[in-house]
């Protein structure tokens, strides 16, 4: 077992996830069922970082993470952007033309908004995009699907039934990494805060 760890908003599969794996591979991912529970993990010494997502290229801020680091409790190590791709994906032997809901974060859904109507859909909000995944597995209805990860497909037996819904094809996730400040080390002001997360995501996806 890994000696170091980050806090993460969600279930293996999840983007959150998939930022921890990706950004900061040396660090062993430990599930958080909320923002606020990742954020508090960090602050208690739990885990040594956190991570969280900032701002989404298609549906915007994450109105209770910016309110999290306006707190100035902790600091921001680090920002990195994560492309996003978001999936249909049902149980085994599920089709298409079965699904009546479809089920993720409110967040994914509002990055496949226009082609969720296009597929004249019913949309039901969950806690994650993972979750969703997991709940739909264990569930096996044939008339529900879920928006996420490739990832989440593979680790909860999903079949993907169409592929990248997100609306915009450069669809992206600013993750912050959060941890304790060092000894001497200022915390940032939440206008600071507000400043440095203030880059647009576009210029900083190449």
């Amino acid at each position: 077992m890994k000696d170091v760890k980050v806090a993460y908003q969600g279930e293996p599969g999840a983007f959150s996830h998939e930022a921890c794996r990706t950004f900061l591979p040396g660090y062993e991912p430990v599930r958080k069922p909320s923002f606020i529970d990742v954020f508090e993990a960090v602050a208690a010494g739990e885990t040594d970082l956190g991570v969280l997502p900032e701002e989404n290229s298609s549906a915007g801020m994450v109105s209770e993470v910016r309110d999290l680091l306006a707190r100035g409790t902790l600091t921001v190590r680090a920002r990195h952007v994560l492309p996003v791709r978001m999936h249909l994906m049902a149980v085994p032997g599920a089709s298409l033309s079965n699904i009546r809901t479809v089920v993720s974060h409110r967040i994914a859904l509002a990055q496949c908004g226009k082609a969720i109507a296009a597929l004249g859909i019913e949309t039901e909000t969950a806690a994650n995009t993972a979750a969703a995944a997991k709940e739909l597995s264990e569930s096996g209805d044939k008339s529900r699907a879920v928006l996420a990860s490739e990832a989440a497909a593979e680790t909860y037996n999903l079949v993907i039934l169409k592929r990248d819904l997100q609306d915009r094809p450069d669809n992206a996730t600013r993750f912050v990494v959060l941890a304790r400040p060092r000894p001497g080390e200022e915390r940032l002001s939440a206008a600071e805060l507000r400043a440095s997360a203030s880059r647009r995501i576009e210029g900083e996806v190449e």
